[in-house]
């Protein structure tokens, strides 16, 4: 390894050689001269002036080693008065490796993010993006009240707005969608509840629950597996984060198409269209009873309900 790689090694670690805790380290390691012998805190305030140049105080040396110690880069012996600290060369293999399996699984998460997040970008409807970036440069609120929404593109900007935008981390998300909007693997139907699931990155929870194509079940498998062509990864992945369920209803049945955020308020799909053009969205302090009985409704049909993400590893397996 050359004199230029090693920092650049431990920089892909995330260790910082110019940080204050390796300067500290640096003067433990001229004080005690090698590995294994144990040196004082006045021996290593001593070291660090002459490397350093100048003068830290006994608190600040203190607390860098008491990181170093608690990453493992050191040992202290606190039996003997005043305490004395040595390093271990077995103690910095396994701190580095330790840097080395954190840095590993953070790019991990980082990349499955990434190749989450294109997965949906392939879908995104320009439409939608144009809207929610209007909304925002417009500075427009939340919707207070209970109202009627009306037009494709209006409901699908209260769908992101009301609930993508406004659910916080913890919060629970219920959508209902027909199993037609996963026609042609959710290119433009159903691209709001897609924007939904996105948010389980941010510890949203979502439970989605699909109703079936009534009396075509193989339809409805089939708008399945087209939409696992598209985006079925980025569905493995998003519920990888432990925070989406997306179920399929045992059979069809005439119940609430729905989207409720906890149970403060939800939006009411008013027609059967794949693309609704009409929705009421309903405030808790308007009509909880509505409320309560849409969310206990889902969760009865819910319960019973596949789970999805099962079809979708057996088909993502079966084409490995």
């Amino acid at each position: 390894m050359s004199k230029d790689e090693a920092p650049r090694n431990l920089q892909q670690l995330g260790i910082d050689v110019d940080s204050s805790q390796i300067m500290v380290l640096k003067g433990l390691m001229a004080a005690a001269g090698g590995p294994s012998k144990f040196v004082t805190y006045k021996e290593i305030a001593a070291h660090l002036e002459k490397l350093e140049k100048k003068k830290y105080t006994k608190a600040y040396i203190y607390r860098r080693l008491s990181d170093l110690e608690n990453e493992g880069f050191i040992v202290v012996d606190t039996i003997r008065h005043p305490r004395q600290f040595s390093i271990s060369e077995a103690g910095i293999v396994k701190a580095l490796e330790e840097k080395r399996k954190k840095m590993l699984s953070e790019t991990q998460t980082k990349r499955q993010e990434v190749t989450t997040k294109q997965k949906l970008l392939t879908t995104t409807n320009p439409e939608n993006v144009a809207m929610v970036l209007y909304n925002q440069l417009a500075g427009l609120d939340s919707i207070k009240g209970s109202v009627v929404i009306e037009g494709i593109e209006s409901v699908r900007n209260t769908v992101v707005r009301e609930f993508g935008e406004a659910a916080k981390p913890g919060d629970e998300i219920r959508v209902i969608v027909p199993a037609s909007v996963l026609d042609a693997g959710l290119k433009k139907s159903g691209m709001a509840e897609m924007s939904l699931m996105a948010r389980a990155m941010d510890g949203v929870k979502i439970i989605g629950l699909v109703m079936p194509i009534e009396g075509k079940q193989s339809r409805t498998t089939e708008l399945i597996l087209n939409y696992i062509e598209n985006v079925g990864e980025a569905f493995v992945n998003l519920a990888s984060t432990g925070n989406i369920i997306l179920r399929i209803a045992k059979e069809s049945s005439q119940t609430y198409r729905m989207v409720s955020l906890n149970s403060d308020k939800m939006l009411l799909y008013l027609t059967h269209a794949v693309e609704s053009d009409m929705a009421a969205l309903i405030q808790r302090k308007d009509n909880p009873g509505l409320i309560d009985d849409a969310v206990k409704t889902f969760d009865t049909i819910f319960d019973e309900a596949i789970d999805i993400m099962d079809i979708v590893k057996q088909v993502l397996s079966g084409n490995q």
